[in-house]
C-alpha cells in the first residue's frame, strides 16, 4: 500500500465539495477560485501560528472565503491526521465498533475534517450506516459539516450538529458513541491543568458506549504534544486503557529535557486543488505531522511481545541505517548494517518504515544496540504495508 490507499487517501468527493465553495465564495470558477484562495489561507496560517490569540479565536468560519479557504488547505490535512491514527487503532489494534450502526461525536468539529474521517474510516471498514454528531461555537461551521459530511459520506450517515463548547461538557450531547475524537481542542484549552483534564476525560468517558474508542488529536508542537503525553500516561495508569500510539500504560520516557518528542510524522499526497493554492505560499506539504491518544476498553487481542515503537526519523549513515525506538518503556537506539546493499537497496530498505511504525527484531532490550543484519528487522505494522524486511 501506499499514502494514496483508500483508507488513508483524501476522498474526491471531498475535494470537489470544498473547490465548489470556494467558487461560491469568490464567484469564480476552477484555477480562478483557487487563486483567490492564496491570501484567505496565508491569513489563516498567521492566525494559527505567528498572530494567535492570546485567549479567543475569532469565528473565521462566519467568513465564507476562510471558510473555503480552511477546507481546501487545512481540512485535508486534519482529515488525513485523523485517517492516520485511526489506520493504528483498527489496523494494528484491531479495534471496531461494537454496534452494528455505530455514533460517532465530533467534538470541536469545525468543518468536520476529523469527524468526517472517522465516518469515512468506518464506511470503508464495513459499517454502512453512521449517526454522525457534530459539536463547535461557529454556527457556520456546524452548517458546513451538514453539507461536506453528505457530499462526502452519502445518504446513510446521518448526521447531526449542535452549538456548544468543547471545554463545557454540559453543552455536549449524552451519547452513547462508540468513537469520540476531540480533533485540535486541547490546545485551545491551556486553561485546564492536569487535574482539570482529567475531568475532562472523564466526561468523555461518561459518553462512551461499550467498548468505544476516544481518539484525541493535537498539533505536533512539542508543548501541545507533551501536554497530551503528560493526559495520555495520566489516563493509562488508571482510567483507560491506552491502545495507541504507545504499545502498553507505561509512562513515555522522552517526556523531560531529551531531544525527542512523541509524535507521528507521516507522507501523504496533497489534494491538487491543495497544491495549487501553495503555489505562491510554498509551504512544506511531503508530510502531515501530529500527535494523538487512544483509548478503549474493548477486549482486544494482545500484541506479540518484543514489539518497538520508532520515534525518530530514519537516518541513513555510511554502512548503516539508525533509528530510535521506545520498547518497554525505554528508549533504545538502534544500528541496522547495510554492508552488501546497493545504494538504491539502501533508500528502499530505509524507505519502508518511518516514524510511528512498529518493528522487531530479535536481540534483548538495549540502551544501544546493533543488530547482524538488515534481516534481523521486520516492520510489524505500518500504514502503508506490513511485512519482513
Amino acid at each position: 500500500m501506499s499514502p494514496t490507499d483508500s483508507r488513508i487517501a483524501y476522498p474526491p468527493e471531498a475535494e470537489a465539495f470544498w473547490v465548489a465553495q470556494a467558487e461560491l465564495a469568490t464567484e469564480k470558477t476552477g484555477d480562478e477560485a483557487l487563486e483567490r484562495m492564496t491570501p484567505a489561507v496565508a491569513h489563516l496560517s498567521d492566525l494559527f501560528t505567528t498572530e494567535r490569540p492570546d485567549k479567543k479565536f475569532p469565528d473565521y468560519f462566519a467568513d465564507p472565503r476562510l471558510l473555503a479557504a480552511y477546507g481546501v488547505f487545512f481540512l485535508p490535512q486534519s482529515f488525513t491526521r485523523t485517517s492516520f491514527a485511526l489506520a493504528q487503532a483498527c489496523g494494528l489494534r484491531g479495534w471496531k465498533p461494537s454496534r452494528a450502526r455505530p455514533a460517532i461525536l465530533d467534538l470541536g468539529s469545525g468543518p468536520g475534517s476529523c469527524g468526517v474521517a472517522a465516518a469515512h474510516r468506518l464506511r470503508q471498514a464495513g459499517f454502512a450506516q453512521l449517526d454522525l454528531q457534530g459539536v463547535d461555537k461557529s454556527p457556520s461551521a456546524l452548517a458546513a459539516m451538514e453539507s461536506f459530511a453528505q457530499a462526502t459520506l452519502g445518504g446513510d450517515v446521518t448526521t447531526k450538529t449542535r452549538i456548544g463548547d468543547a471545554s463545557r461538557p454540559e453543552t455536549w450531547p449524552d451519547g452513547p458513541f462508540d468513537l469520540i475524537v476531540a480533533g485540535f481542542v486541547l490546545n485551545e484549552m491551556p486553561q485546564l491543568d492536569q487535574a482539570a483534564m482529567l475531568q475532562w476525560f472523564g466526561e468523555l468517558k461518561a459518553r462512551l458506549a461499550p467498548g468505544g474508542l476516544i481518539l484525541i488529536l493535537e498539533p505536533a508542537l512539542r508543548v501541545t504534544a507533551e501536554r497530551l503525553q503528560r493526559l495520555s500516561d495520566a489516563v493509562a495508569a488508571d482510567v483507560m486503557t491506552r491502545i495507541a500510539p504507545e504499545l502498553d500504560a507505561l509512562p513515555d520516557p522522552q517526556l523531560g529535557p531529551g531531544e525527542h518528542w512523541s509524535h507521528e510524522t507521516r507522507a501523504w499526497e496533497a489534494p491538487a486543488s491543495t497544491e495549487f493554492v501553495n503555489r505562491h505560499l510554498h509551504r512544506d506539504l511531503r508530510e502531515v505531522r501530529f500527535s494523538f491518544a487512544a483509548f478503549s476498553d474493548a477486549p482486544l487481542a494482545p500484541l506479540p511481545a518484543g514489539l518497538s515503537r520508532l520515534i525518530s526519523d530514519v537516518q541513513i549513515i555510511k554502512g548503516l541505517i539508525r533509528f530510535i525506538t521506545i520498547r518497554s518503556g525505554q528508549i533504545e537506539s538502534v544500528e541496522v548494517p547495510t554492508r552488501g546493499l546497493s545504494k538504491h537497496e539502501v533508500k528502499k530498505l530505509a524507505a519502508g518504515f518511518g516514524r510511528g511504525d512498529i518493528v522487531s527484531h530479535p536481540h534483548p532490550a538495549a540502551t544501544k544496540l546493533r543488530l547482524a543484519n538488515h534481516r534481523e528487522l521486520r516492520v510489524f505494522w505500518t500504514p502503508e504495508a506490513s511485512r519482513s524486511l
